[in-house]
């Protein structure tokens, strides 16, 4: 069976974010995000239960380069660990992701679709 979700970027946040990864836009980084903690994250859940997390870890380096990641966890709050491995894409350009819960891609496929919001967030 084939299970969907889409994670949301705020407007232009692939760029940004792209950007952000490659150091290029650290004016915006909080100085008090810490070294391997996130400086940007969305989330979107699955009618499962099961949800993803995807943002920016800030490095050791941010003027030169920060992290992607893209989590999965269980309904509990449970991490999966190496679902889904980012560094096949090297930005957030990349629109789609798929991912299996067992190792032989059996079973249910979960897809992830990465798109930007059309508006800003207004808080």
């Amino acid at each position: 069976m084939r299970k969907t979700t889409t994670l949301y970027l705020p407007k232009d946040g692939m760029e940004k974010w792209t950007k952000l990864m490659e150091g290029q836009i650290t004016s915006e980084l909080a100085a008090d995000v810490l070294e391997g903690n996130p400086i940007v994250m969305a989330t979107a859940k699955f009618k499962d239960g099961f949800w993803v997390a995807g943002g920016v870890y800030k490095s050791t380096q941010p003027e030169e380069y920060n992290i992607k990641f893209i989590h999965v966890y269980t309904p509990d709050g449970q991490q999966i660990p190496y679902l889904i491995d980012p560094s096949d894409h090297e930005d957030f350009r990349h629109a789609t992701y798929v991912f299996y819960l067992n190792e032989e891609d059996m079973g249910d496929e979960y897809i992830v679709k990465v798109k930007e919001r059309k508006k800003e967030w207004v808080f």
